[in-house]
């Protein structure tokens, strides 16, 4: 049986903090929330799992990881793009299996040097965490060669592999216990049972308002979660991967992740095997209709298997625009009976945004002429019926790592249920990753085979109080990523 637990659920990624300022204001209630834990400017309290670690290689929780990101820095940095920026490194370079890394001349928050050794050190740690195994699984080795110069090499090949080396670089020895020494925006404090963070004055260019982070520990997520509405905590992140959204008292700015979600085929369905009738359910497919209303707002639309924030996408045409006449005349052309069988489609009864989207994709697909049955199911129930073969289509998400790899989909990976590995996308996706195909070649091909029907890819709700001021620019790989602009009012 094929893995998909990562299709079908995704983990939830939710955490809050809260700031404290000394200057209060008359804040109306129906913009924001008041905030009722200020009390010293410049310091900012930050949520944590306190059944977790703060170690980043063993730590699970979101609220641990994000906050992890404050004290630890990565060779380099994803932004809103997906694009690595050089953070530790000065440069870095890809060459059919082997990544080269030019490491800059930074130190510890201790003042000892950040050397070969200790991204070696680091790399090995990443590489068998809970965080970050995935995006390193292709990465084989790492070794010092002339220098600062870090060498990886890799099982196969792929071109956008800067963007998994943003992995937290520690002080090689330091990892037995929680809050290793780093080279990050703030250093860590432990004073009894109390943990704060304070400035590293030592990293260029970071001078924030914000001077200290306190850590308060929480019981569990309902509990971080409640605490902005009630006004304790003043900054909450959520990737609603539970499918709801609730309206708070706050203002709440969007933030894309990297969860793309599709409607698959069952290979083996006798329907579906004719591209045509692929081809006619994308035209089928009203794409603004589900992300505006089955996932209110929430989630950007998706027009290739990639995300569309990201880099190599930018100034690409990508747009499939609803066409019903055309769908129905594919399905003329293919002379396939539509009508003949029921079409089941499986989707997670416990999720209401893709419950309301298999409501709406059954309505599209209805009106093409697919008799469609809607099969609810609970995520337990989804992996069996999956594995049985019970089903003709069914809403998946998968979470892509930072370089956009689309193996667990196309070759054989733990989300490629129902998907052959030797079609025309998946042979294609293996070009592209060797170097012999360019990003429009395999988008070209993936729109004629059609193997799963890109819907969209989620947001992440990010909301804050009245109290606070900032640009919030906000990103998948650090939450914190413009916390030099925050300050409270």
């Amino acid at each position: 049986m094929k893995r998909i637990i990562s299709l079908i659920l995704c983990a939830a990624l939710i955490f809050s903090v809260s700031a404290c300022s000394a200057n209060k204001e008359n804040i109306n209630p129906s913009e924001a929330v008041t905030d009722t834990a200020t009390q010293n400017e410049g310091i900012l309290n930050l949520a944590y799992s306190k059944v977790d670690t703060l170690n980043p290689f063993t730590c699970t929780t979101s609220a641990n990881l994000q906050i992890l990101r404050l004290i630890y820095d990565g060779l380099f940095s994803i932004d809103k793009n997906y694009n690595p920026v050089p953070n530790l490194a000065v440069g870095g370079k890809v060459e059919d299996k082997t990544v080269t890394v030019n490491l800059g001349t930074f130190t510890f928050s201790d003042g000892t040097p950040v050397t070969v050794t200790d991204v070696k050190a680091s790399f090995e740690k990443a590489k068998a965490s809970p965080a970050y195994a995935a995006r390193l699984a292709n990465f084989e080795s790492a070794g010092a060669y002339e220098g600062n110069i870090v060498i990886f090499e890799m099982t196969k090949s792929d071109p956008y592999a800067l963007a998994c080396l943003d992995f937290p670089v520690i002080k090689n020895g330091d990892d037995t216990t929680d809050l290793a020494v780093g080279c990050g925006r703030y250093i860590p404090h432990v004073s009894g049972d109390e943990i704060y963070f304070s400035v590293n004055t030592a990293k260029q260019g970071f001078v924030p308002a914000i001077k200290t982070v306190k850590l308060l520990p929480v019981r569990d997520e309902g509990a971080i979660i409640s605490s902005l509405e009630v006004g304790n905590t003043c900054f909450n992140y959520n990737d609603l991967s539970d499918g709801v959204y609730s309206r708070i008292n706050a203002k709440t700015v969007e933030m894309g992740i990297n969860n793309f979600v599709y409607l698959a085929f069952n290979s083996a369905s006798e329907i579906f095997a004719d591209k045509n009738i692929r081809q006619a359910v994308n035209l089928a497919v009203d794409r603004n209709k589900i992300v505006a209303t089955a996932f209110q707002g929430h989630a950007r639309i998706a027009y290739t298997p990639f995300n569309p924030d990201w880099y190599q996408l930018v100034s690409k045409d990508l747009v499939v625009a609803k066409d019903v006449a055309k769908a129905t005349e594919l399905i003329e052309e293919s002379g396939v009976d539509i009508a003949s069988k029921e079409i089941v489609m499986v989707v997670n009864s416990e999720n209401q945004f893709k419950l309301e989207t298999g409501e709406f994709l059954k309505e599209q697909l209805e009106a093409i002429g697919f008799n469609v049955k809607l099969q609810k199911l609970k995520a337990s129930e989804i992996v069996d019926a999956l594995s049985k073969g019970e089903y003709d289509v069914y809403i998946g998400e998968a979470k892509l790592t930072p370089n956009m790899n689309l193996s667990a989909l196309f070759l054989g990976g733990n989300a490629s249920f129902g998907i052959s590995n030797i079609s025309e996308t998946s042979k294609r996706y293996s070009q592209l990753l060797s170097g012999n195909c360019e990003i429009m070649d395999f988008i070209n091909n993936f729109n004629e085979d059609l193997p799963v029907i890109p819907l969209c890819y989620r947001n992440a709700a990010v909301s804050y109080t009245n109290s606070m001021q900032g640009t919030f620019a906000c990103c998948d790989g650090d939450v914190f990523a413009d916390i030099n602009t925050w300050s409270f009012k």
